[in-house]
C-alpha cells in the first residue's frame, strides 16, 4: 500500500512508539501526582521535550488533552473573548466558535494583515492549512495581532513535528498540537501551550491528585489535566517527539517541503489537473488537487481500488477554506506526506494519476 494521508493519521508509527506504548500497557499503571515519582518524572520530561520542540522555556504551561480538538475547545471555552479566525481553519476551530455562541468573525489569510481587528481579543490562525499546505508567516502574523491589541492561538496540529515552531521567538500566545500526526504518536494524544499571564478558565473540572480537599478554586489557580490521563498514549507521544528531535525538525521540513513541491510541479504540467497551492518555500507537506471532469470521491475511490494508493478526499473539516478555493460542495483529493514518504511513494501516485488522465 501507497500511504499518502499522513495529514490525516500519520503511517506507519516508529518501532520505538510501539514499544513504548507496549511497555506502557504491560507495566503497573500509574497516574500523574497520584503514584510513584518515576510516573511524575516522565511527564516532567515530556513537558521539557515540547518545549524543545516548540520552543519555549516555559515547559510547565503544556498541557495534555485527547488531542487537538480537545485542546481547542478547552482553549476557545475557556476564554470570554470576541475571536477573529481565518477562514482556512478547521472545523474544530469553527464549530466551537460558532456552536459555543462566542462572538466571532472570519478573514481569509490573505486579507487578515490588511484588515482591522475590530473589537476582537483573539485570533486564530492555523501554522499549516491542512487543504492547501500553505504555512502562514507567524512571526508576522502575531506581531501584527499584537499591535491590534489581539493574542494570538495557533493550530499546530498540521505542523507540530514537520515544521518548524518558534513560540517564543514568534510571541505565540497559545498553541495546540496534537500526537497523531507529525509527532507519530498515537490516536488519542496531544496538548496545548497557554502562556502563564492568560486567564483561561477550565471547562472540564475532576480529580488532579494535587490537592483532593479543595471543591472551589480560589484566586484562578486553575488545573487544567483531570481525570486519569492516557498514560499509554502518552508513553507514545514522549517516545514520537523523542524520535522527531533525533531526526531533527529542519531535516523533516526541508524532506517534506521538497516531495510536496515536487508533486506540485508534477501535477501542474498535467492539463487535466487543477493544483491548489503555489508550492515554494511555504508549502507544507499537504498538496490538493481535481481532475477535471471528476469527482475528488471518484479519484480517490479509483487510486485505492486500481492502485492501492490511499488519500484523502472531500472537504477536510475545512468548508470556509474550500469556498475560497471554490472548490465546495466536493472538495479536493489530498495527498499528505510524513517522513516516511518515499519518492517511489510519490512517483506510485503521480504514475496513477497519469494512467486516469490519459482517457480524459
Amino acid at each position: 500500500m501507497t500511504y499518502l494521508n499522513n495529514a490525516a493519521t500519520s503511517h506507519p508509527k516508529p518501532q520505538c512508539v510501539v514499544d513504548a506504548m507496549t511497555a506502557a500497557l504491560r507495566n503497573a499503571p500509574a497516574s500523574a501526582l497520584r503514584s510513584t515519582a518515576a510516573d511524575d518524572f516522565s511527564l516532567t520530561r515530556l513537558r521539557k521535550r515540547l518545549g524543545e520542540l516548540l520552543h519555549t522555556t516555559d515547559h510547565e504551561r503544556i498541557f495534555f488533552t485527547s488531542g487537538a480538538t480537545d485542546a481547542l475547545n478547552r482553549l476557545i471555552g475557556g476564554l470570554d473573548m470576541a475571536f477573529l479566525a481565518t477562514t482556512d481553519n478547521h472545523n474544530s476551530v469553527l464549530r466551537p466558535l460558532f456552536n459555543m455562541r462566542k462572538s466571532a468573525s472570519v478573514v481569509e489569510p490573505r486579507q487578515l494583515t490588511s484588515s482591522s481587528a475590530g473589537n476582537s481579543n483573539v485570533l486564530i490562525v492555523p501554522h499549516c492549512s491542512n487543504v492547501t499546505g500553505e504555512i502562514h508567516d507567524l512571526k508576522a502574523i502575531c506581531q501584527w495581532a499584537h499591535e491590534q491589541g489581539m493574542m494570538v492561538m495557533v493550530d499546530a496540529a498540521q505542523s507540530a513535528g514537520c515544521i518548524p515552531i518558534d513560540v517564543e521567538g514568534w510571541g505565540v500566545d497559545m498553541l495546540v498540537f496534537t500526537g497523531h500526526k507529525a509527532l507519530f504518536g498515537p490516536q488519542g494524544s496531544g496538548g496545548f501551550f497557554v502562556r502563564r499571564d492568560i486567564d483561561l478558565h477550565p471547562t472540564v473540572f475532576g480529580g488532579t491528585g494535587r490537592d483532593s480537599s479543595i471543591i472551589e478554586y480560589n484566586d484562578g489557580d486553575w488545573e487544567y489535566e483531570v481525570g486519569t490521563p492516557n498514560g499509554p498514549g502518552l508513553a507514545g507521544l514522549a517516545a514520537g517527539v523523542d524520535y522527531v528531535l533525533d531526526i531533527g525538525v529542519d531535516n523533516i521540513y526541508r524532506k517534506g517541503q521538497a516531495q510536496a513541491n515536487r508533486l506540485i510541479d508534477a501535477l501542474k504540467n498535467n492539463r487535466h489537473i487543477d493544483v491548489y497551492g503555489d508550492g515554494g518555500t511555504r508549502q507544507g507537506p499537504v498538496v490538493s488537487f481535481n481532475i477535471h471532469g471528476l469527482l475528488p470521491s471518484d479519484v480517490g475511490y479509483m487510486l485505492q481500488n486500481a492502485y492501492d494508493i490511499t488519500v484523502r478526499t472531500g472537504l477536510h473539516c475545512s468548508p470556509l477554506a474550500h469556498q475560497t478555493l471554490h472548490t465546495t460542495p466536493w472538495g479536493t483529493v489530498r495527498a499528505s506526506m510524513s517522513y516516511h514518504t518515499t519518492d517511489s511513494d510519490l512517483q506510485a501516485l503521480m504514475e496513477a494519476l497519469g494512467d486516469i488522465t490519459k482517457s480524459l
